[in-house]
C-alpha cells in the first residue's frame, strides 16, 4: 500500500512540479497553507541556531565536529590509484559527486542527528552542493543544517521531499543521491526513485542491539534501549547479555523508566517486539550480534 501511495505523490509531482509538490504538502499536513515558506537557505537558518542557548549550540557543534573528523578519515582512506597492467595501465578517481539530498525524520520527535550526520558527511566529501528535506522542521533541525553548512533546507518530508529531491521542483535542485531514515512512504519512494538517482539503502524500522555483562550499569543499558524503541512501534530493541541477573536488572529499569517517559505508549509497542538472549561468554554475545547485523550496536 506505502509503495502504491509513494508511486502516486512521485508521478503527481513529476507531472505538476512544484504545484504538485506544495498541494501534496498541504494535504498532508507538512505545510498550514500553500503560501507556507518551503525553502530555507543557510543565512534565513542562522537565526534558529542563534535562537538556542549556549548548551544546545555547543551539543550541536562538537557533534558536528566528530562526525566531521570521522568522514574526513574515512574519505582519506581512499585515494585515486593506478597500475600497471598488461598494454597498459588501470586505476580509479575520486571525485565527489554534485548534489546530495539528505532526508531527516521529523515525525514524531525532531532529528538533529540525522541532518548532522547526512549533511556533515556529504561536506566532508566534497558534494558541492547539499539540501536538507525535512517535515515540520523544529528550532534544532534548522539549528543543525545550520552548523552542517547546508546550501538550503526543504520544509517538506514524505515521498513528496523525495520526489522533489530526485526530479529538482521549483527551487530545489535535482539530487544525484538521496541519504537518510524515513518512514515507509519515504522507504518506498527512495526505491521507485533509485534508477533516476542514487539513494544509500533502503532503511527498516529503528534497530539496536546492546551487548551486556555484569559490568555494565542496567539503567545505561536500559536508555541505550529506549532511545531506539521511543523511534517508532515497529523499532526493534535487543538486549544479549552473558547473565540473567543483568537481564532482569535491566528489565526492572525499562520498567521504572517507562512511567515517566513521555513517549512510554511508543516505546511500550516496541518493547513487545524486543528480546533478550542469554549467552554463556562475550565470544558468543558478539557472535549472536555479528548474525543479526543490528542498525546500531
Amino acid at each position: 500500500v506505502a509503495r502504491d501511495q509513494a508511486a502516486a505523490i512521485l508521478a503527481d509531482i513529476r507531472l505538476n512540479g512544484l504545484e504538485g509538490l506544495i498541494d501534496t504538502a498541504v494535504r498532508l499536513k507538512d505545510l498550514e497553507t500553500k503560501e507556507s515558506k518551503i525553502y530555507y537557505t543557510l543565512a534565513e537558518l542562522k537565526p534558529y541556531f542563534d535562537s538556542l542557548d549556549e548548551k544546545a549550540k555547543g551539543v550541536l557543534q562538537r557533534t558536528a565536529d566528530r562526525i566531521k573528523s570521522f568522514a574526513e578519515a574515512q574519505r582519506n582512506s581512499i585515494s585515486t590509484m593506478t597500475t600497471n597492467v598488461v598494454g597498459g595501465s588501470a586505476g580509479h578517481y575520486i571525485s565527489p559527486i554534485e548534489v546530495a539530498g539528505c532526508y531527516a525524520p521529523g515525525g514524531r520527535y525532531p532529528l538533529p542527528s540525522s541532518v548532522l550526520m547526512t549533511a556533515v558527511t556529504a561536506r566532508a566529501a566534497g558534494v558541492k552542493t547539499v539540501i536538507v528535506a525535512s517535515p515540520r522542521p523544529a528550532a534544532a533541525t534548522f539549528a543543525a543544517a545550520y552548523v552542517a553548512g547546508v546550501d538550503a533546507l526543504l520544509a517538506i518530508g514524505g515521498a513528496q521531499a523525495v520526489a522533489a529531491l530526485a526530479y529538482g521542483v521549483g527551487p530545489v535542485p535535482r539530487c544525484d543521491v538521496i541519504v537518510g531514515p524515513g518512514n515507509k512512504w519515504v522507504t518506498a519512494a527512495k526505491s521507485l526513485v533509485s534508477g533516476i538517482c542514487g539513494i544509500d539503502m533502503l532503511a527498516g524500522p529503528s534497530e539496536v542491539l546492546v551487548i551486556a555483562d555484569k559490568s555494565c550499569d542496567p539503567n545505561f543499558v536500559a536508555a541505550d534501549l529506549l532511545a531506539q524503541a521511543e523511534h517508532d512501534t515497529e523499532a526493534r530493541p535487543i538486549l544479549v547479555c552473558t547473565d540473567l541477573e543483568v537481564v532482569q536488572s535491566i528489565d526492572a529499569c525499562l520498567k521504572t523508566r517507562l512511567e515517566t517517559l513521555p513517549s512510554a505508549p511508543t516505546a511500550s509497542e516496541a518493547l513487545k517486539k524486543g528480546y533478550a538472549c542469554i549467552c554463556s561468554d562475550i565470544d558468543t554475545a558478539i557472535g549472536v550480534s555479528n548474525i543479526v547485523g543490528p542498525e546500531h550496536l
